[in-house]
């Protein structure tokens, strides 16, 4: 069985999510040095990215989704991929080059998923 576009791009989005987030929480502290990120910070946003999956899995296995908790899910991934770029210019003096890549994909990434889940969804008949 073929899951429909919207299902499949939710599923892909909420386990990206989801997989994230423990990894954050789990390596947070070895992290930290790598990137050149306070502890705190990966904390947070691991726990952020529990909370996104807790609501876009749901969301996926649903047979009928309400299109405002869609929007929600589209302003979800904009507004942290601002989130991300604002992080990165706070955090940039204490940055290493990976923090930088990391703040970098997450922007990238996060927004892209955004704009190709409104996109799918403008589309929706």
């Amino acid at each position: 069985m073929t899951l429909p576009p919207l299902t499949r791009l939710l599923y892909f989005d909420g386990l990206a999510a989801l997989v994230v987030g423990v990894f954050l929480l789990v390596v947070r502290e070895p992290l930290a040095g790598l990137l050149g990120l306070p502890t705190w910070l990966l904390t947070l946003q691991g726990i952020i990215n529990l909370c996104y999956a807790s609501y876009s899995l749901p969301l996926a296995r649903r047979r009928n989704r309400p299109r405002w908790m869609l929007w929600t899910l589209v302003v979800a991934n904009l507004a942290y991929a601002l989130f991300a770029a604002v992080l990165l210019t706070q955090f940039f003096p204490s940055c290493t080059g990976l923090g930088v890549v990391y703040f970098g994909l997450e922007v990238v990434i996060i927004g892209g998923l955004g704009v190709v889940e409104w996109l799918v969804i403008k589309n929706q008949t």
